[in-house]
This record gives C-alpha cells, sequence and structure tokens, in this order.
C-alpha cells in the first residue's frame, strides 16, 4: 500500500498551472495608434491634382506642382492664420528648393511673415475660410522625375502676430500619397491643374 501511495500522481499546483499558462496562452499585442497624416485630414490637404511641370519650366522650377486645400474653420473664435511649411520631402528625398502659392482669390488677409522663413514658403488664412487653394512647387533635381509620385510636407501654423497658433512649433506632416502627375506642356496636356503659371519667383 505504501508503495502505491508513493507513485500517486499529485494534483498540480495553483502557481504551476499558472506558470504553464503563461506559456501556453498566446501574447496579446496592443498597438498604439498612429499620427494622423492622411492626405484627408487636417487644415492643409492635398487635393489629388499634380502635375509634372517641364524642364524649361524656369531655372528654380522643374520639378513638380502639387495643389492642396487650406481650411481655417468659422467661428466667434476665428482669426486670420499663417502656414508656413518647414520642409518638403518628394519620394522620400527632401527637397530643398519649393515655394507654396496661395491662388483662387477669396477674401484678403494680411499678416506678418513667420517663422524666419522665406515669404514663399508661407501663406496666410483668412478667418472663416473653407477651402483657400494653394499650389506647392518642387525643383526635382534633388529626388529625380517621376510619373508617380508622393509629396509630404511639414508645417506650422501661427496667429497673425506670429505666436504659435496651438502654443508650440512641432511642425505637423501632411503626405499627398502616390499621384499620377502628367506632363505639363504648353497647351495643357493631361494636367488637371488650370492655373500653374505664372511659376513663383
Amino acid at each position: 500500500m505504501s508503495d502505491n501511495d508513493d507513485h500517486r500522481s499529485k494534483a498540480p499546483s495553483r502557481r504551476s498551472v499558472v506558470k504553464g499558462a503563461a506559456w501556453t496562452m498566446p501574447a496579446i499585442i496592443v498597438a498604439a495608434p498612429a499620427p494622423t497624416i492622411a492626405a484627408s485630414a487636417g487644415p492643409l490637404t492635398f487635393t489629388g491634382a499634380a502635375c509634372k511641370l517641364p524642364g524649361s519650366s524656369s531655372d528654380a522650377y522643374k520639378g513638380y506642382v502639387f495643389e492642396l486645400v487650406a481650411t481655417n474653420p468659422g467661428g466667434s473664435g476665428s482669426i486670420n492664420t499663417v502656414t508656413v511649411v518647414t520642409g518638403v520631402t518628394v519620394n522620400g528625398v527632401i527637397e530643398p528648393t519649393f515655394a507654396v502659392v496661395e491662388r483662387g482669390g477669396g477674401s484678403s488677409c494680411s499678416c506678418s511673415s513667420c517663422g524666419g522663413a522665406p515669404t514663399n514658403h508661407q501663406f496666410c488664412t483668412p478667418a472663416n475660410t473653407s477651402a483657400q487653394r494653394i499650389l506647392l512647387y518642387t525643383d526635382g533635381a534633388a529626388s529625380g522625375t517621376s510619373a508617380n509620385t508622393e509629396v509630404c510636407l511639414t508645417y506650422v501654423r501661427y496667429k497673425c502676430d506670429c505666436s504659435p497658433l496651438f502654443g508650440t512649433t512641432q511642425p505637423a506632416t501632411v503626405c499627398s500619397g502616390r499621384r499620377s502627375t502628367p506632363p505639363l506642356t504648353g497647351g495643357g496636356g493631361a494636367c488637371r491643374i488650370s492655373d500653374v503659371f505664372p511659376l513663383p519667383a
């Protein structure tokens, strides 16, 4: 009888069960939310219209032109804002030569130049604006040329007195996604942006 008692299996302790379960249970990974840089969100968005500039366009701009829309929602607290573009990449390559130009008129907006950036790297958006057209021009020399192109830009928004709109100068980022960039010819070509010219200085 005692021999049988010695070989009798014992039930595992609760600690052993929990310890073993740690090895057999699948791990649950909780991903942190990614920062939103999609072209469909934020005060500055790409419309999807883009064109390849002719190589003989100018000495400075022989790359691409992308169309964006800037918004400045209405309301009793709405004020004029200045958007300063702090950097541009084309297909992941830093583009040192670029300019942003407001097109399409609308109400006037006059604010100081902000952020120490050149005036052609920034634009003013009037209060209560729902769709201000902005064209982004690039040189293309650093990034080469391609029929399908993605442009990303970083920007900071300021109040008219050049104080940061949200209390920070941390840039936000927006990307166009990969877009077809048909050539812009003298007759307009397949480019859907009608007012590319005059090119920025």
